[in-house]
């Protein structure tokens, strides 16, 4: 079984022209054993804060031919390192990762291409989602009109300090054509709620927009956060639009063939 390792149940139903037992249920118990086992597994998670985190460290082992591992290749860019040890030649190796970024999200594989004439290589999943000193939670939010006959949606986004330190939001910056930020304390965190609400007028009908909102604080190591908005608008069901036509316009400044569009009069 192709990327299976482990216990495997299997179960198929016979029939048969026996009056007594006309159906017979065979079950199979296996176990799949790796041409090449990654220990823990092939799947590596960064989680937290940057400068508390560990080394991950992936073991190869062979459980049948010997392999040499001949290149690696990877699509996370900076956001990690990775060093290669020989344990046992041919044998065993041991790939160490590292995260290397402040903090930020990333996802993406490592891949260990091998002379396994079975197995031509090994990927290695990589997950990070990395915190500084300062958290912002959720890091993206959705607003607006979502639906013709639902309310208007706020988010509310908490901004918190992982070392449970007090500190001081010193700015923030938005758009206030767009977005409306207000800021509470939290009762129990040290850190602070943004309530953030759309300003629908000066949002088209149908419109859907991305903005930001900008967070500095005291805390000199976290520079400058973001909660990424995303605006919605949903057009009204069964609206239709209208053209307005300024009183000054000119019965020829429409297009050539078509209707004289309404002027709608306040």
């Amino acid at each position: 079984m192709k990327n299976f390792s482990g216990p495997v149940k299997k179960s198929s139903t016979v029939l048969t022209n026996d009056p007594n037992n006309p159906q017979v249920k065979l079950v199979l118990h296996g176990t799949v054993k790796s041409l090449i086992e990654v220990r823990p597994g092939n799947v590596v998670s960064f989680r937290g804060m940057a400068d508390v985190m560990n080394q991950q460290t992936i073991d190869m082992v062979s459980t049948s031919q010997p392999f040499h591992i001949s290149k690696i290749e990877s699509t996370l860019g900076d956001n990690i390192t990775h060093q290669l040890e020989t344990v046992s030649e041919g044998k065993h190796y041991r790939l160490k990762i590292s995260n290397q970024i402040k903090h930020g999200s990333y996802s993406g594989f490592i891949k260990c291409l091998t002379d396994h004439p079975r197995k031509p290589d090994i990927v290695i999943r990589v997950i990070g989602s990395v915190e500084g000193e300062i958290a912002v939670k959720p890091p993206t939010v959705l607003i607006g009109r979502l639906a013709a006959q639902q309310p208007i949606r706020t988010q509310t986004v908490r901004i918190i300090n992982n070392r449970n330190k007090p500190f001081q939001i010193t700015r923030l910056s938005y758009d206030q054509k767009l977005l409306h930020v207000s800021q509470q304390p939290l009762p129990r965190d040290q850190g602070y709620s943004l309530e953030i609400s759309p300003v629908l007028e000066n949002i088209p009908r149908g419109a859907r927009q991305q903005t930001s909102v900008g967070i500095e604080t005291d805390v000199p190591s976290a520079g400058e956060q973001q909660v990424n908005v995303l605006l919605v608008n949903t057009q009204e069901a069964g609206a239709s639009s209208v053209l307005l036509a300024p009183k000054e316009e000119s019965e020829g400044s429409h297009a050539p063939g078509a209707e004289k569009p309404e002027v709608v009069k306040p």
